[in-house]
């Protein structure tokens, strides 16, 4: 019986043992050890911006984290320096602050708090229409056009005055005038404008009006940032509409920033 009482002593203070261990190692692996946490492998980096007009705008990657950690990482701010006019090659200084008393409750070591890119990746200009792609051309020619059919009740509505019951239909979009405009300052991208005449009919009425539609963000990517397309009203004289000189009055409106070269719609046409 002693021996028992001996075996099932030893059991007892085995088992209190072996949970002051699982309690010590607890402890340590989630409140005492030091972990490392590297922000140059939590973050991401968004351009904004052509080659030699970029700026940066870094994120912290918050998935697959556990609590602790993103708490943290809520916390940490970036500091890039430089950040305008970013052309490919450059190096930048990407520098990160973030709640040191948070760091220090939860023993993290942090890695990479300041860190050095080259810029990468950025898209090129065209220098002139003639560089630009055929098809690309084309496709942004047919954006500006979906743009239009797309939006056709808020064009006529905020350029005419009607009633909910008066059922006005676009009945012809016919293209007038198309340019590259390339921007002077690097702080506006090169963009394709495009004019339509657009005939609004009900019944035996008919609404006329001219629309320009500006593609931007034109670059070598060949990419179309739909969200990006915006138009309005072309308010061309009577004697710039009598003579379809609407080269005139796309020079007075966007002359002092761009420099316009026309596009031969009907060639572009012809080639498809």
């Amino acid at each position: 019986m002693e021996q028992d009482r001996i075996k099932d002593k030893a059991l007892y203070f085995a088992g209190i043992l072996s949970m002051c261990i699982l309690l010590v190692s607890v402890a340590y692996f989630f409140f005492l050890r030091t972990i490392q946490i590297d922000l140059q492998k939590s973050i991401s980096l968004h351009y904004t911006g052509e080659n030699g007009m970029a700026s940066l705008e870094v994120e912290v990657i918050g998935d697959d984290l556990n609590q602790r950690v993103q708490e943290f990482l809520d916390t940490v701010l970036f500091e890039v320096s430089p950040n305008t006019n970013l052309s490919n090659g450059d190096v930048i200084t990407i520098t990160a602050t973030y709640d040191e008393n948070l760091a220090q409750r939860y023993h993290y070591e942090v890695k990479n708090a300041t860190m050095e890119i080259t810029v990468e990746g950025l898209q090129d200009r065209y220098a002139s229409l003639e560089q630009i792609d055929h098809d690309y051309l084309s496709a942004i020619l047919n954006a500006s056009e979906t743009y239009v059919w797309d939006h056709e009740n808020d064009i006529f509505s905020l350029n005419h005055e009607t009633s909910k019951e008066e059922q006005w239909e676009l009945t012809r979009l016919q293209p007038c005038y198309g340019a590259f405009l390339k921007s002077k300052s690097t702080s506006a991208s090169d963009r394709v404008i495009q004019i339509y005449q657009l005939d609004f009919k009900q019944n035996d009425q008919v609404f006329t009006l001219y629309y320009l539609v500006c593609v931007p963000e034109i670059n070598d990517g060949m990419e179309i940032q739909t969200q990006d397309i915006f138009g309005e009203r072309a308010y061309l004289s009577d004697a710039e509409i009598e003579s379809g000189d609407y080269a005139s009055y796309v020079n007075r409106v966007f002359g002092q920033q761009y420099q316009i070269e026309s596009i031969d719609l009907s060639a572009l046409d012809e080639s498809e």
